[in-house]
Protein backbone atom coordinates (compact mmCIF):
# COMPACT_ATOMS: atom_id res chain seq x y z
CA UNK A 1 0.00 0.00 0.00
CA UNK A 2 2.86 2.35 0.79
CA UNK A 3 4.64 1.32 -2.44
CA UNK A 4 1.18 2.27 -4.37
CA UNK A 5 1.03 5.57 -2.44
CA UNK A 6 4.48 6.54 -3.22
CA UNK A 7 4.46 5.59 -6.80
CA UNK A 8 0.74 7.80 -7.12
CA UNK A 9 2.95 10.65 -5.52
CA UNK A 10 5.82 10.38 -7.70
CA UNK A 11 3.83 10.51 -10.83
CA UNK A 12 1.80 13.46 -9.64
CA UNK A 13 5.07 15.40 -9.23
CA UNK A 14 6.17 14.86 -12.78
CA UNK A 15 2.78 15.73 -13.80
CA UNK A 16 2.61 19.06 -12.15
CA UNK A 17 6.12 20.51 -11.75
CA UNK A 18 6.71 21.39 -15.05
CA UNK A 19 4.05 23.00 -15.69
CA UNK A 20 4.37 24.53 -12.24
CA UNK A 21 7.68 25.69 -13.47
CA UNK A 22 6.60 27.23 -16.77
CA UNK A 23 3.89 28.80 -15.12
CA UNK A 24 6.12 30.81 -12.59
CA UNK A 25 8.45 31.66 -15.43
CA UNK A 26 5.65 33.35 -17.39
CA UNK A 27 4.06 34.98 -14.18
CA UNK A 28 8.11 36.75 -13.72
CA UNK A 29 8.56 40.43 -14.07
CA UNK A 30 10.24 41.60 -17.33
CA UNK A 31 10.99 45.47 -16.49
CA UNK A 32 12.60 45.74 -19.51
CA UNK A 33 9.32 44.18 -21.86
CA UNK A 34 6.81 46.23 -19.55
CA UNK A 35 8.32 49.17 -18.15
CA UNK A 36 5.97 52.20 -17.97
CA UNK A 37 5.39 54.90 -19.94
CA UNK A 38 5.88 58.55 -18.89
CA UNK A 39 2.39 60.15 -18.58
CA UNK A 40 1.92 63.22 -20.46
CA UNK A 41 -1.24 64.77 -19.80
CA UNK A 42 -0.99 67.26 -17.21
CA UNK A 43 3.52 67.79 -17.77
CA UNK A 44 4.20 70.66 -19.85
CA UNK A 45 7.99 69.38 -21.06
CA UNK A 46 6.62 65.85 -21.71
CA UNK A 47 3.79 67.32 -24.04
CA UNK A 48 6.20 69.78 -25.16
CA UNK A 49 8.75 66.83 -25.93
CA UNK A 50 6.63 64.18 -27.97
CA UNK A 51 5.00 67.53 -29.80
CA UNK A 52 8.60 68.75 -31.20
CA UNK A 53 9.04 64.80 -32.13
CA UNK A 54 6.01 64.22 -34.36
CA UNK A 55 5.63 67.89 -35.79
CA UNK A 56 2.26 68.66 -33.93
CA UNK A 57 1.46 72.20 -33.77
CA UNK A 58 4.24 73.37 -36.55
CA UNK A 59 3.35 74.27 -40.06
CA UNK A 60 5.48 74.47 -43.49
CA UNK A 61 5.82 78.53 -42.65
CA UNK A 62 7.09 78.16 -39.28
CA UNK A 63 9.94 76.37 -39.97
CA UNK A 64 10.52 78.56 -43.28
CA UNK A 65 10.54 81.18 -41.02
CA UNK A 66 12.95 79.70 -38.11
CA UNK A 67 15.06 78.99 -40.90
CA UNK A 68 15.66 82.28 -42.33
CA UNK A 69 15.75 83.64 -38.51
CA UNK A 70 18.88 80.89 -38.04
CA UNK A 71 20.53 82.26 -41.31
CA UNK A 72 20.34 85.62 -40.33
CA UNK A 73 22.22 84.41 -37.40
CA UNK A 74 24.49 82.27 -39.73
CA UNK A 75 23.60 79.74 -37.19
CA UNK A 76 23.69 76.76 -40.59
CA UNK A 77 23.20 73.84 -38.41
CA UNK A 78 20.02 75.07 -37.13
CA UNK A 79 18.75 76.16 -40.50
CA UNK A 80 19.02 73.05 -42.21
CA UNK A 81 17.48 71.24 -39.39
CA UNK A 82 14.50 73.90 -40.26
CA UNK A 83 14.38 73.74 -43.86
CA UNK A 84 14.64 69.73 -43.79
CA UNK A 85 11.16 70.01 -41.43
CA UNK A 86 9.85 72.00 -43.99
CA UNK A 87 10.94 70.07 -46.91
CA UNK A 88 9.38 66.70 -45.28
CA UNK A 89 5.83 68.90 -44.88
CA UNK A 90 6.05 70.07 -48.57
CA UNK A 91 8.46 67.85 -50.51
CA UNK A 92 7.16 69.88 -53.64
CA UNK A 93 8.48 72.95 -52.42
CA UNK A 94 10.92 74.85 -54.55
CA UNK A 95 11.47 77.66 -52.24
CA UNK A 96 11.99 75.28 -49.43
CA UNK A 97 14.60 72.86 -51.71
CA UNK A 98 15.98 76.46 -52.35
CA UNK A 99 16.83 77.43 -49.40
CA UNK A 100 18.06 73.95 -47.82
CA UNK A 101 20.16 73.66 -50.77
CA UNK A 102 21.51 77.35 -50.06
CA UNK A 103 22.35 76.86 -46.67
CA UNK A 104 24.06 73.25 -47.33
CA UNK A 105 26.35 75.17 -49.74
CA UNK A 106 27.28 78.06 -47.53
CA UNK A 107 27.72 76.01 -44.68
CA UNK A 108 29.98 74.39 -47.04
CA UNK A 109 32.12 76.95 -48.09
CA UNK A 110 32.65 77.84 -44.35
CA UNK A 111 35.60 74.94 -44.63
CA UNK A 112 35.61 73.81 -40.81
CA UNK A 113 38.47 71.71 -40.19
CA UNK A 114 37.67 68.07 -39.77
CA UNK A 115 34.13 68.43 -41.83
CA UNK A 116 34.09 65.26 -44.72
CA UNK A 117 30.53 66.39 -45.66
CA UNK A 118 30.01 66.58 -49.33
CA UNK A 119 28.02 69.91 -48.87
CA UNK A 120 28.07 70.72 -52.82
CA UNK A 121 26.80 67.52 -53.44
CA UNK A 122 23.77 67.89 -50.93
CA UNK A 123 23.32 71.59 -52.36
CA UNK A 124 23.31 70.42 -55.75
CA UNK A 125 20.34 67.57 -54.90
CA UNK A 126 18.09 70.16 -53.34
CA UNK A 127 18.91 72.46 -56.51
CA UNK A 128 18.36 69.85 -59.00
CA UNK A 129 14.94 69.26 -57.26
CA UNK A 130 13.67 72.56 -56.94
CA UNK A 131 14.81 72.69 -60.85
CA UNK A 132 12.76 69.73 -61.30
CA UNK A 133 9.48 70.76 -59.40
CA UNK A 134 8.70 74.19 -61.39
CA UNK A 135 12.08 74.97 -63.43
CA UNK A 136 12.80 77.27 -60.57
CA UNK A 137 15.26 79.76 -61.69
CA UNK A 138 17.32 81.27 -57.98
CA UNK A 139 17.85 77.63 -58.21
CA UNK A 140 19.11 77.11 -61.28
CA UNK A 141 21.43 79.98 -61.32
CA UNK A 142 22.47 79.59 -57.83
CA UNK A 143 23.55 75.58 -59.72
CA UNK A 144 25.43 77.50 -62.05
CA UNK A 145 27.54 79.52 -59.77
CA UNK A 146 28.25 75.97 -58.21
CA UNK A 147 29.29 74.38 -60.76
CA UNK A 148 31.38 77.12 -62.20
CA UNK A 149 33.20 76.52 -58.70
CA UNK A 150 33.14 72.93 -59.38
CA UNK A 151 35.13 74.24 -63.02
CA UNK A 152 32.30 72.16 -64.38
CA UNK A 153 31.82 75.08 -66.82
CA UNK A 154 29.44 73.19 -70.01
CA UNK A 155 27.17 72.52 -67.49
CA UNK A 156 27.01 76.11 -66.15
CA UNK A 157 27.18 77.61 -69.01
CA UNK A 158 23.86 75.75 -70.29
CA UNK A 159 22.01 76.63 -66.68
CA UNK A 160 22.74 80.42 -67.46
CA UNK A 161 22.00 80.76 -70.92
CA UNK A 162 18.65 78.88 -70.20
CA UNK A 163 18.34 82.05 -67.81
CA UNK A 164 18.54 84.32 -69.83
CA UNK A 165 16.14 82.76 -72.49
CA UNK A 166 13.15 82.17 -69.73
CA UNK A 167 13.33 84.90 -67.26
CA UNK A 168 10.98 87.89 -67.10
CA UNK A 169 12.96 89.28 -63.80
CA UNK A 170 15.73 92.17 -64.90
CA UNK A 171 18.31 91.22 -62.11
CA UNK A 172 17.87 87.81 -62.56
CA UNK A 173 18.72 88.85 -66.21
CA UNK A 174 21.55 90.81 -65.47
CA UNK A 175 23.73 88.61 -63.04
CA UNK A 176 23.11 85.74 -65.12
CA UNK A 177 24.56 87.40 -67.89
CA UNK A 178 27.42 88.59 -65.60
CA UNK A 179 28.19 85.40 -64.76
CA UNK A 180 28.16 84.14 -68.37
CA UNK A 181 31.17 86.39 -69.29
CA UNK A 182 33.26 85.52 -66.01
CA UNK A 183 32.24 82.25 -66.79
CA UNK A 184 33.81 82.58 -70.65
CA UNK A 185 36.63 84.14 -69.13
CA UNK A 186 37.35 81.34 -66.98
CA UNK A 187 37.04 78.20 -69.43
CA UNK A 188 39.23 79.90 -71.71
CA UNK A 189 41.76 80.33 -69.57
CA UNK A 190 45.08 78.05 -69.54
CA UNK A 191 44.69 75.41 -67.21
CA UNK A 192 48.12 74.37 -65.07
CA UNK A 193 50.09 76.32 -67.32
CA UNK A 194 53.25 74.79 -65.91
CA UNK A 195 52.38 71.73 -66.61
CA UNK A 196 52.24 73.01 -70.55
CA UNK A 197 55.27 74.71 -71.08
CA UNK A 198 57.85 73.05 -72.55
CA UNK A 199 61.51 72.75 -70.86
CA UNK A 200 63.18 74.29 -73.79
CA UNK A 201 66.28 73.58 -71.81
CA UNK A 202 67.08 70.20 -73.29
CA UNK A 203 67.29 71.71 -76.86
CA UNK A 204 69.79 74.22 -76.38
CA UNK A 205 72.88 71.87 -77.26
Amino acid sequence: MKRQNFILFVLLLTIFLPTSRAYLASSMKKPYMEGSIAPVDGRNSEVNFYSFLNNSGREYESWIRDGRKYLKRKEYEQAIWAFRKAVKLRPASEEARFLLGWTYETRGLEGLPGDYTNWDKLAENEYVMAIEIADHLPSRFNLAILQRRLERYEEARKNLEHILLITNSATLKKKASAELQALFHQDVRPRGISNEVTDWSRYEK
